[in-house]
């Protein structure tokens, strides 16, 4: 259902379309100071950016566009959950960010002449699925938080940078400010970020298992979270009998 959706409605891939704008200039600025191998930043921090923005914007206002179109009753009398419907149609949503590292790939290959080596093709595929699922849970939070607020955009907008400055997706942590630094690796993306460089570069993995476990965990955590809001949500609904006047 959910691509069905999408298929129809070509604004869910804008942040797919335009992840060169965000690629373009991370990629120039380290080919060009003489840093080429650096590459793999600006492939994983386009990777996790497109993840985000799918998570982030527009899963993220999946409750809100619900409640709008008056499909939230409509849902709720159905047999089915809308906890897990939302968790199906989230994850889809969030796993057309992976388009966003083959574009990366394409672009450093294609317009800058670098392609990035695959160097632990098994390690970026288990980080891809781990941040898979870590986004879709942290992005049912938010759907969950933004269908309870009157304006979302406010939200996703504060939100959003901060997440990607704090997890280190191109500037690695250790440049933040020292008192920063601890809560980095309270966001799934400063797991993801070092495992995805880490599988584009030569040399042994440190604690990958470990790694990847932090990476599901934050999200399985912020997803269950997520799934308690939405089922207080629903109860206050009903008992302040405005489900149809959401």
């Amino acid at each position: 259902m959910q691509l069905a959706l999408t298929r129809h409605n070509i604004e869910d891939l804008l942040p797919v379309l335009v992840i060169p704008l965000l690629t373009l200039p991370s990629m120039a600025i380290l080919i060009h100071s003489g840093r080429a191998d650096l590459a793999p930043f600006a492939l994983s921090a386009s990777l996790l950016m497109t993840i985000g923005q799918m998570g982030f914007f527009v899963a993220g206002e999946v409750v809100s566009m619900d409640r709008r179109q008056q499909l939230v009753e409509i849902i709720v009398a159905s047999p089915a959950s809308y906890a897990v419907i939302l968790l199906g149609r989230v994850g889809v949503l969030t796993a057309l960010g992976l388009l966003g590292f083959g574009e990366g790939w394409l672009i450093a290959w294609g317009v800058f002449g670098v392609p990035v080596p695959i160097i632990h093709g098994g390690l970026l595929t288990a980080t891809l699925l781990a941040t898979v699922i870590a986004s879709t849970g942290t992005a049912l939070l938010f759907t969950a938080l933004l269908g309870l607020a009157g304006t979302t955009r406010t939200f996703q907008h504060a939100v959003n940078g901060p997440f990607y400055l704090l997890g280190g997706v191109l500037v690695p942590v250790h440049f933040l400010p020292v008192w920063l630094q601890p809560f980095a690796p309270l966001t799934f993306f400063y797991w993801a970020a070092g495992l995805v460089r880490d599988a584009l570069r030569p040399g042994p993995v440190e604690d990958p298992m470990l790694r990847l476990g932090a990476t599901v965990g934050l999200g399985l955590a912020a997803g269950l979270i997520g799934m308690l809001v939405i089922g207080r949500m629903l109860g206050r609904l009903r008992r302040d009998g405005t489900l149809s006047l959401a």
